[in-house]
């Protein structure tokens, strides 16, 4: 048992901090959460005195085989990777416990996965999707991955008007995968601004309905804020970025807002993914200022926004690219409170682990990390981090051990 002593704890409900909490940790789960109360006979202390202890983080949309490098780009599996090992610990490093793949190689996500959950591995635990739902043609397939056959193999589910969706969904759900992940683009990235096929209507309309029916949420991919309007319509759970680079329209009708603040539908805007390639398309006008105003503009309507940052493609290094993600998130108009919410709470309910994590609350699993400094003084400060647990294990200590 491990005794938690003199935190200032933020939570992660949304209420205000708990000054000079005591925080106990039994086993892999958090025992109680009080201000004042003196630790149990028999428990490990850890004093915290001016230093502040919060939920651990997680991100929502990553490619786990992926690489923030340009060494290196597409997608690998366990053997390309050295079994995912650089990106799993950076993760940790950064006091990042949970991630949702949105796209990665199978099987070996799902294995990986696995081996993580079953503590063969110190990793973070994974939710994935693993292959993805492409146009013949289309992005990010023949785009970004330039064709390639391997990626195409083991990462894609290339679709047209013929393919059997429901089969191909239910060989997904059958293979283990949390979620189902499809792509609605025209944009181009490698020969702007000449478009490339997409998706029809139709298709994601069977490819969403097929992931409810065997019992998987759906996360789409969208780049315009028109798309945002039809991912509704075609019923997905998750809708990731919102506008993308080389987009040209930028409108968010406030019936539209109306309609994403039914508090059903999750979006992920990545503003560290956007930011960090925008201007990178030679001819493309800057759309982040843009995306900024959009996500001020949801976050104001109660839109539920979650925090993912599209890692796993270049310049978007594992783990760190959160606490970017948090403090954009605050420059859009949340505040620092509001940000880490959506960091741990937030990203607990679009995962449907809100029963498990998010939280500091008994019960909860004891995925926690300390910081140096208080983040709802300067969100900056969610960099300052001391030590990280998940699931009641130190995987990383700069406190105890120093």
């Amino acid at each position: 048992m491990l005794a938690f002593i003199n935190a200032k704890v933020i939570d992660g409900t949304g209420n205000l901090p708990i000054e000079k909490a005591t925080v106990i940790v039994n086993g892999t789960q958090i025992d109680a959460v009080s201000a004042g109360t003196a630790a149990p006979d028999g428990a490990t202390v850890v004093d915290l005195q001016g230093k502040t202890l919060l939920p651990a983080f997680s991100e929502a949309h990553t490619h786990f085989g992926g690489s923030d490098l340009l060494t290196r780009p597409g997608l690998g599996g366990r053997d390309m990777t050295y079994d995912y090992a650089l990106n799993g610990a950076v993760n940790l490093q950064w006091g990042v416990t949970t991630v949702r793949s949105a796209g990665d190689w199978m099987p070996d996500i799902v294995s990986y996965r696995d081996d993580v959950a079953s503590k063969r591995l110190h990793a973070p635990r994974i939710l994935t999707a693993g292959r993805m739902f492409v146009a013949a043609g289309g992005h990010p397939l023949n785009t970004v991955y330039a064709g390639n056959e391997a990626i195409r193999d083991s990462a894609c589910v290339v679709c047209d008007e013929t393919t059997d969706i429901d089969a191909e969904v239910k060989a997904l759900a059958d293979a283990g995968v949390d979620w189902i992940k499809a792509f609605l683009s025209t944009i181009n990235k490698m020969n702007y601004p000449h478009p490339v096929p997409r998706l029809s209507h139709k298709t994601l309309k069977k490819i969403t309905g097929a992931a409810h029916k065997y019992g998987k949420p759906m996360m789409l991919h969208i780049e315009n804020p028109s798309e945002l309007e039809e991912a509704l319509d075609i019923g997905v759970d998750s809708i990731e970025h919102t506008i993308g680079v080389g987009n040209t329209y930028f409108e968010i009708s406030d019936a539209l807002l109306h309609r994403l603040s039914d508090g059903k539908t999750f979006v992920v805007p990545t503003l560290s993914g956007i930011k960090a390639h925008d201007g990178t398309l030679q001819g493309a006008e800057p759309v982040y200022p843009h995306l900024e105003k959009a996500v001020k503009k949801m976050a104001a309507a109660g839109v539920r926004l979650g925090v993912g940052c599209d890692s796993g493609i270049p310049f978007l290094p594992y783990g760190e690219c959160v606490h970017t993600e948090m403090a954009l998130l605050v420059a859009a108009g949340l505040s620092p409170m509001d940000a880490i919410c959506a960091a741990t709470r937030g990203n607990a309910e679009l995962f449907r682990l809100q029963d498990k994590l998010g939280t500091i609350q008994a019960g909860k699993l004891a995925d926690l990390v300390v910081l140096d400094a208080d983040p709802l003084a300067d969100i900056r400060n969610t960099r300052q981090i001391k030590l990280v647990m998940k699931e009641g294990r130190i995987m990383v200590d700069r406190l105890l051990a120093g």
